[in-house]
């Protein structure tokens, strides 16, 4: 089994406009389980516009998420929602240091965290925030695995740094395989979900994925990456959203 994968961060045109830069944050990385078989690793985060660190708290967030889910990759037994509960605390305790450190309240590291483990016969997906995770549920219909969490107004959410007992983390634990999977950030909500339905958009992804599989070496993937990014950063996204954007795609390819 051997995955495409392509993912990237994007500046919103409204950051740019404020002098800021992305504070959205991407890790992915193909990991090797005990068995020889490929395990896909990949977590995203959107730092909080109103954190003065929200670029620092994204950043450390999907290095520590997948540094940890590196670990659980190999692990001999069943990953459990305890495993997944302990990265959200290592990444709670680091992003309080580094607050304690600069000297500003916890809440400047807001941000958000959407995560993934998938390998041959199992998954592990893992959110706190707006955003979503989408899958391929085998029949080629995507379906989105949490909706995105929206607090009492539309552009509120919650954080990582929020609440040490994780009252909004979503974990879920499956024992299939799954084949396709998309993460983004809020920042491309409007596009890729339908929001009257409650469900993907499924022209979307459909056409995203039609060309990731075309991807099958090293030399494609990279292509592919940059024009993601074109993608993202081109006149018919920003025309509908000028916030920072994320988009991690991957599908499994048969050699």
């Amino acid at each position: 089994m051997m995955w495409s994968a392509i993912g990237c961060s994007v500046a919103g045109t409204s950051h740019m406009a404020g002098g800021k830069g992305c504070e959205d944050a991407i890790l992915y990385w193909i990991a090797t389980d005990a068995d020889g078989d490929n395990v896909l690793l990949c977590c995203i985060s959107d730092g909080a516009g109103s954190a003065q660190y929200a670029a620092a708290a994204s950043a450390f967030t999907v290095a520590t998420a997948v540094d940890e889910l590196a670990k659980l990759a190999t692990y001999p037994e069943d990953i459990t929602e305890a495993d997944l509960f302990a990265i959200a605390e290592t990444i709670y305790a680091g992003l309080t240091v580094q607050a304690e450190e600069q000297g500003v309240p916890a809440n400047e590291y807001s941000c958000t965290m959407l995560g993934c483990l998938v390998a041959k016969n199992r998954a592990a997906f893992f959110q706190i925030g707006d955003g979503a995770i989408v899958r391929n549920d085998g029949s080629g219909f995507y379906t989105a695995v949490w909706w995105p969490h929206n607090g009492e107004y539309q552009n509120s959410t919650a954080f990582v740094i929020d609440d040490a007992a994780f009252s909004h983390l979503n974990v879920l634990l499956l024992d299939e395989p799954v084949g396709e999977v998309a993460l983004f950030t809020d920042g491309l909500q409007m596009l890729a979900l339908n929001m009257e339905g409650y469900n993907a958009h499924q022209p979307f992804f459909a056409d995203l994925f039609r060309f990731l599989k075309l991807a099958t070496d090293d030399e494609k993937t990279s292509i592919l990456n940059r024009k993601l990014e074109e993608y993202l950063n081109s006149p018919k996204i920003n025309e509908r959203t000028d916030d920072d954007k994320t988009l991690f795609l991957a599908t499994r390819i048969t050699p």
